[in-house]
């Protein structure tokens, strides 16, 4: 399987509203039939709005044989205060780091965080922050991030 990494657009919205929602099912275990829809419609208004001034970056990842979307991750950016670890004051969140259950270990979560750190890099970021599921804390280790919760250096 090779998987090539799709940065999301404003077209994307209803796609990215729709990952975004079995993301959160699965984090939060939501039944399938709970009332979701003004997180949805709430989600969907923050991707309209951030997607497009940069403040979200937003990507799929692609199975290159047959197109299918086999997972998704997001970076939210923000200001914080300038420190001598983060002159600048910007940073990045990291969030939704999603692969299809099926298909985990394989590499697709590695994938999508280093475009994002990449995506990060590229904007002169200074730190990023992250939040674990204890499932993935070791792809976190092996990327750079240290002490989880916590935040990587760039």
């Amino acid at each position: 399987m090779s998987i090539e990494i799709r940065k999301a657009s404003a077209d994307d919205l209803k796609l990215l509203t729709e990952w975004r929602m079995r993301v959160l099912r699965e984090v939060f275990s939501t039944p399938d039939d709970a009332d979701m829809e003004d997180l949805r419609a709430a989600n969907e208004a923050y991707y309209r709005e951030h997607v497009p001034d940069g403040t979200h970056t937003a990507c799929f990842a692609v199975d290159t044989g047959n197109g299918r979307i086999v997972g998704c991750g997001g970076i939210c950016y923000q200001h914080e205060m300038p420190s001598p670890d983060n002159p600048t004051g910007t940073c990045g969140y990291l969030m939704n780091i999603f692969a299809v259950p099926e298909l985990r270990g394989r590499g697709i979560g590695r994938k999508v965080v280093e475009f994002l750190i990449a995506d990060a890099r590229a904007r002169g970021i200074g730190k990023i922050y992250l939040e674990s599921s204890q499932m993935a804390k070791s792809l976190y280790r092996s990327i750079g991030f240290e002490d989880l919760p916590d935040y990587m250096k760039l």
